[in-house]
Order: structure tokens, then C-alpha cells, then sequence
């Protein structure tokens, strides 16, 4: 078999950050040098056990709990059951499974794999009959190079029949697959596939530096996202976002009306520098100076570069500064951190709960935008706390638009990808809420 969630890191750890540190870095941005002693007591307070029965004890409602203790969660075996079984950081080397696979081989590193055979002691059955196990082994090839797979899937052979591809179409191999960014070629129908990826791209605006919202909005309305697309592939990059919910969100997702009358008229992809001066105009204030911050890279210095000209454009004047390592931890520190910047975001499940609350609310870790407006967060807690997901989904539809509508991120893209497999799998799709292959449910056509 030919083969993401957790986001950018955020700035402060948990007071309790697992069973085996005595202490803990509070800041992501190492040079603070500031630690704290790991909080034991603070899990105990918040988490308690007996028997087959865990109590978590949560400081506000959260409707979609369920989610943050079933997807990702992937709790040790106790060591009075399982002698041996946790060795710390060794663990993931070999972990023990419950579930219809386990780990027979792993060899880290290019030309290794991982080599997963059934689980005896696993039957469909005693798991509730809610999942299945259908391929009778997974293999994971590691560290092959990804032209090589292209090749080996558009044409396949042998056991490439039954591979996945689990990183992109290489930008070459695009045309051969897909007529355009929407219809796949005859010769793969039900292989290939063109969906969207779990993340939102954005940039930040950091309101407690640009506190007028017409300025704010200015620099939204000049940016010209075209070129930013073209500069990420085109169509096949992406498509134009209005917001930082992404429609394979379901749900969650809807217009927020970027490109129609959120600021008063339409937006054209290209950036509109006299709807721009006009709202510069409005503000009361002259366009400033703004410092934009993003992580150094041949393709991100064309996209500053377009930055500084279509804000230019504009009135603005706008200084650029590429940031060579450290990127996250950079611009997480307040004291370093200028007045915009880049960003990118994926919900850790399907709920908005994951995007509005992280992007938005100082609580949220990362905040990049540094809101902190009282009223705004008492909403979005209430979305959070919601249970009825009608009335939550539009809760965060209201709450998109609003953050969209105040500037406090400027979207950029949807970001999309392509992949493959071989010819002789079953039930193939790109799940929305992981932007992955739902490796559950695929199986080996006979």
C-alpha cells in the first residue's frame, strides 16, 4: 500500500500535559524559557476513573463532546491488565490494539514500512458490529518518491492494484488525470478524485494593532486573491474561500457573501483598490503602515510580493518580513508578532466548534487576530454549548460571517486536493471532515 489532524502549535501548554513530564514548557516559543511543574492534580480535578467509567468534568457545555473523546483519542492500556504494555515514549512503536489490526512489522524510514495483519483476538461482533475489517493486510510503504507513485498508480500493476495514494497528484501529472479542476478522466472514473482538504487558508489581522474596522476591511477588499491562487496551482490549488468554514463542513458552511455585498458591494477575485480607498476614506484615519509576517519561501516571497503591491495599490504602505524558522512560535509571541500575517486552519472534527472557537476567542489557542471582545465570546460559547446541531450550524454560520465582516481574517483559499488509487478497490471517496480515504470501509475487489 502506497501511502494530517492537529493544527499549527499553539502558544501555551495545559497545565497538565501527561503522565510522564515533571514539567512543562508554558510557552511554544522556547527562548521565553519559562516552565511550570506539570499539574498532576489539575487532571485529577478534571478527569476521573472507575472501573470502565471515566468522568470528565468539562468548565463549560460542549455539545459535541463525544467527538473530543472518540476521534484521536488513544488511551494507554492500564498497567494492571496489561503488564508492560506502556513504555512511554516507545509506545507508538508498538501499541496495543483492541481493534481488527495490529502492528506485525515496522521499519521507520525511507524504504521502510508498517505492516499491519488482523487481530485474533478481534471479532466484528464483540466490537458491536460497527466497524469492519476488510483487506485480509495494510502495508505502508515509506519515504517513496511521489512521482514514482503517480506513475505506479495511473498505470497499475500487480499489487499497485490495490494501493492508496496517501500524499497529491504531482502539478505534472494533473492533466492526465483531470479534464479541469471538477471532472476526472474516463480512464480513472472512481479512482481519482479532486476534493477539498481539511484546511481554510487565511490572513490574520492583528486587532489590537489595526483597531479600526474600515481599515481592516480596506486591506481585505485590495488583497489580490487571484494571483495567490495562480500562485498555488491555479484550480487545482484551491478555490477562493469567504471564510474560515469550509464547505465540506456541511452544515456549518454558508456564504458569508464575500464576493457579493459583505462590504457594501462586490469583491472581484482580483482585489478592488478604489472600493478600498473608499472605505480608507470612511474610516476617519489615513492608511498606515502594516508590517506583514510570513514563513520564508520561494513561492510565499511571490505571494508577499503581491501582498505589498495590491495593498500598495491602495494607499497602504506595507513592510515585509519573512520569517526563515520558527514561524508559529513567532508570531504566537505577542512581542514579536506585527500587524498581519499568514495563516492556515482545519477543523479537528466535523464541527465548526474546532475553527470559531481555536481562531477567535483567547481561550481558543490560536488566536493569531488577538480578538477578545466580551460580547463576541459569550456567543460563541453558546454555539459551543449548543446541543440542538440545527440551531448550533447556524450559530456558526452567523458567527463566520461576523468574523469576516469585522476583518479580523482575511480568507484566501479552500484549499483542494487530488489524489488516487489503483484500479481494483471498492468504495473509494475522500472523506470530508479528514480530506482522507476512508480507509474503514475500502476493500479488495476479487
Amino acid at each position: 500500500m502506497l501511502f494530517r489532524s492537529g493544527k499549527a502549535q499553539e502558544s501555551e501548554a495545559p497545565a497538565y500535559v501527561g503522565p510522564y513530564a515533571k514539567e512543562h514548557q508554558l510557552y511554544a516559543d522556547s527562548t521565553l524559557s519559562k516552565k511550570l511543574p506539570n499539574d498532576t492534580a489539575a487532571f485529577d480535578k478534571a478527569v476521573t476513573c472507575d472501573g470502565n467509567k471515566i468522568t470528565f468534568k468539562l468548565n463549560q457545555p460542549v455539545g459535541d463532546f463525544n467527538y473530543a473523546v472518540t476521534l484521536g483519542f488513544g488511551a494507554v492500556p492500564n498497567p494492571t491488565d496489561h503488564k508492560g504494555v506502556d513504555t512511554g515514549e516507545a509506545y507508538t512503536l508498538k501499541p496495543w490494539s483492541n481493534g481488527p489490526y495490529k502492528i506485525d512489522k515496522y521499519e521507520p524510514g525511507k524504504g521502510g514500512n508498517l505492516t499491519l495483519v488482523r487481530n485474533t483476538n478481534w471479532s466484528s461482533a464483540a466490537d458491536g458490529g460497527y466497524r469492519g475489517a476488510y483487506p485480509d493486510k495494510w502495508v505502508v510503504s515509506l519515504g517513496l518518491d511521489p512521482t514514482l507513485v503517480d506513475q505506479r498508480l495511473i498505470t497499475p500493476t500487480g499489487n499497485d492494484a490495490f494501493a492508496l495514494q496517501y500524499g497529491g497528484v504531482q502539478p505534472e501529472n494533473l492533466t492526465k488525470i483531470f479534464k479541469d479542476a471538477k471532472t476526472v478522466q474516463a480512464d480513472f472514473t472512481g479512482r481519482a478524485f479532486n476534493d477539498y482538504d481539511v484546511y481554510a487558508r487565511y490572513y490574520w489581522i492583528r486587532t489590537d494593532k489595526v483597531k479600526n474596522v474600515k481599515i481592516r476591511q480596506a486591506m481585505a477588499v485590495a488583497l489580490d486573491r487571484a494571483t495567490l491562487q495562480t500562485n498555488a496551482g491555479g484550480v487545482f490549488g484551491g478555490d477562493l474561500a469567504d471564510g474560515v468554514i469550509k464547505p465540506n463542513l456541511g452544515m456549518d458552511y454558508a456564504p458569508t457573501g464575500w464576493a457579493t455585498n459583505l462590504f457594501g458591494a462586490p469583491v472581484p477575485a482580483g482585489g478592488d483598490a478604489t472600493l478600498a480607498k473608499k472605505l480608507i476614506t470612511e474610516s476617519g484615519e489615513a492608511a498606515p503602515t502594516l508590517t506583514f509576517d510570513y514563513s520564508k519561501s520561494p513561492t510565499a516571497d511571490k505571494n508577499a510580493a503581491v501582498v505589498q503591491s495590491s495593498l500598495q495599490a491602495a494607499g497602504f504602505t506595507i513592510k515585509l518580513n519573512p520569517i526563515t524558522s520558527g514561524y508559529y512560535g513567532t508570531v504566537q509571541n505577542a512581542a514579536k508578532q506585527n500587524e498581519f500575517g499568514t495563516a492556515g486552519w482545519g477543523a479537528d472534527w466535523p464541527n465548526a466548534s474546532t475553527v470559531i472557537g481555536p481562531l477567535f476567542t483567547p481561550d481558543g489557542g490560536f488566536n493569531l487576530s488577538r480578538v477578545s471582545d466580551t460580547t463576541w465570546i459569550n456567543k460563541v460559547k453558546a454555539a459551543i454549548a449548543d446541543t440542538n446541531r440545527t440551531s448550533q450550524a447556524s450559530k456558526w454560520q452567523a458567527l463566520n460571517k461576523e468574523a469576516v465582516q469585522n476583518a479580523w481574517v482575511i480568507p484566501t483559499l479552500f484549499g483542494l486536493k487530488q489524489t488516487i488509487a489503483g484500479n481494483s478497490l471498492g468504495n473509494l471517496y475522500i472523506w470530508g471532515a479528514y480530506s482522507s480515504w476512508p480507509y474503514a470501509s475500502v476493500y479488495v475487489k476479487q
